[in-house]
């Protein structure tokens, strides 16, 4: 029976994670339109991490789990690092990637995230490096390789040019903010937080942290000219690119390990390029199309270990 119910927690964390890999593949959709409304990256972060933290707040007044506010002093630390590495270093890096490279380039370099998170995750939490781990992350890492454009162009760049330096070396920046954020939810969720509490104070930290770069009067503009339009868009953009797949990658990690959980959410190409071609247009070459399939089969070797029964769940909170 328990390992029966392992099994199924497994298979939701597992689910749980995918999903949202998908959902942060959307995110270039929202960027891009508030970048044309002139948001800067940091204003565009703040707004997506304020507006979480307050929906989170709300519901946990609705709900009368008033108790998910709290933390223990000593621990703001792993909270605050939290905050700043999935607001200073993924959000803000990303959203300039996504803006500076094509969706299918910007999401395939935060795909690298794994590489940076089962190597600390070893150091630090002694997690195994198995042979299936090492050969997702090898795929991982040649999918990333062809599409950052090293091996062949295409078209569809935001500014004509599939293959920037620059560009790939903040894809990358974001991508360590990613595995950085992933390793410090894991350092809370041992010590016993709940998830929910975990995603508001990173939320509210890394929202705060934004503060003095914000411009607050472009935010003020667009939503007194289109209140209706600008608040939807901005709580859609919030749901998608943080309180949902934040809470669905944090509660996947309680029951897979770190490392398995940042290779499992590198599906997020996929939904990021299908996007990019139907939305944006934005004309692969092979090559490119080859380096995602490559990732994908990162994906799947990850899938398989699972599968085998050969993930060992983390304690549930």
């Amino acid at each position: 029976m328990v390992t029966a119910r392992r099994s199924a927690q497994t298979f939701i964390a597992v689910v749980a994670i995918l999903v949202a890999g998908v959902l942060w593949g959307a995110i270039g959709v929202f960027v891009r339109r508030l970048d044309d409304l002139e948001y800067s990256p940091l204003t565009i972060v703040f707004a997506r991490m304020s507006i979480a933290a307050i929906l989170l707040a709300g519901f946990f007044v609705v709900t009368r789990r008033t108790e998910l506010f709290l933390i223990k002093l000593r621990d703001i630390w792993w909270f605050a690092g939290a905050g700043l590495a999935s607001s200073i270093l993924l959000n803000y890096f990303y959203s300039v990637s996504i803006v500076m490279n094509p969706l299918s380039v910007a999401s395939i370099l935060l795909a690298s995230a794994p590489i940076f998170v089962v190597a600390i995750s070893a150091f630090v939490f002694k997690e195994k490096v198995t042979l299936q781990k090492v050969l997702a992350l090898v795929l991982v890492f040649a999918g990333c390789v062809l599409v950052s454009g090293i091996f062949g162009g295409g078209s569809g760049a935001p500014q004509g040019n599939w293959f920037s330096a620059s560009g790939v070396a903040i894809g990358f920046a974001s991508a360590l903010g990613w595995g950085l954020y992933g390793v410090l939810s894991r350092v809370a969720l041992n010590r016993g937080y709940n998830s929910l509490t975990i995603n508001f104070w990173a939320f509210l930290l890394g929202a705060l942290a934004c503060v003095p770069f914000t411009d607050f009067g472009v935010i003020g503009r667009t939503v007194a000219d289109q209140p209706g339009y600008m608040t939807l868009l901005l709580v859609l953009h919030t749901l998608c690119a943080a309180l949902l797949p934040y809470a669905l990658f944090t509660y996947g990690m309680r029951y897979v390990d770190t490392g398995t959980a940042a290779i499992l959410a590198s599906v997020e190409p996929v939904a990021s390029s299908l996007i990019g071609f139907f939305v944006y247009h934005e004309q692969p070459t092979v090559i490119v199309i080859l380096g995602i399939g490559v990732v994908l089969a990162g994906v799947v070797v990850m899938n398989l270990r699972w599968r085998a029964g050969q993930a060992a769940p983390a304690p549930e909170t």
